[in-house]
């Protein structure tokens, strides 16, 4: 059920009721030129999804990343966030828009027979920030983790990456933190369907592709290239 000055629909589809909760939320967008943050409040939230208010029009499927509830306390620190899709935009009729959007989990994949399991860990879904670089650059980008292990990390990114590519990452998070740049090759670099997002100019004959990737990494054993 929305608010009184909310949008109204006549069908609920929810699988999840949401129930009118004020709560503070951060939203991390996606853009041209680096990651952003706004923190909101909630208008209503259930198990998988949220509804909030905003004075500026966003883009329907938009990708973007949610900590919430949000901890203004924890200042700069690092929140672990919620991956999310933006699925609905209605202008308000006291001005602004409505926004709702679905939160997404990253699915589980059936583990592989031992004798093809080449990992040394289990990778962990978290969705965290982490500064990419290409060897020999000076300016890292910011994206955002898809999972995470001991020996490599997977992250959702709109940059230009080839499979051999030499990166140089750090993770502001916990223990990651103090580790500083870690350096790692690319071993996987796969398109994710129905992604939006500012995409990269392709090229083709060295097997790049203009959409928004998925790019696995992993550590170099002795931290160097």
């Amino acid at each position: 059920m929305w608010a009184m000055s909310e949008p109204v629909t006549s069908v609920e589809r929810r699988k999840h009721p949401r129930a009118q909760l004020k709560l503070p939320a951060r939203i991390r967008w996606p853009g041209p030129l680096g990651m952003r943050l706004e923190t909101t409040r909630t208008v209503d939230a259930s198990r998988d999804g949220m509804l909030f208010h905003r004075h500026e029009r966003c883009d329907k499927m938009a990708r973007v990343w949610v900590a919430f509830p949000f901890d203004p306390a924890a200042g700069t620190s690092t929140q672990p966030e919620t991956p999310a899709r933006i699925v609905r935009v209605e202008r308000g009729a006291g001005g602004g828009y409505w926004v709702g959007l679905r939160f997404e989990s990253t699915p589980r994949t059936a583990k592989p027979p031992s004798t093809e399991e080449r990992r040394g860990s289990e990778r962990i879904p978290f969705a965290l920030p982490i500064f990419v670089r290409l060897a020999g650059t000076p300016w890292p980008e910011e994206f955002m983790t898809q999972d995470i292990s001991q020996h490599g990390v997977r992250f959702e990114t709109s940059h230009i990456y080839a499979l051999g590519d030499k990166v140089l990452s750090m993770i502001p998070w916990g223990e990651w933190s103090k580790t500083g740049e870690v350096a790692g090759r690319v071993v996987r670099v796969e398109p994710i369907e129905n992604a939006h997002g500012p995409a990269p100019i392709e090229n083709l004959e060295a097997g790049k592709h203009a959409l928004i990737a998925s790019v696995a990494v992993e550590w170099s054993r002795t931290g160097k290239l």
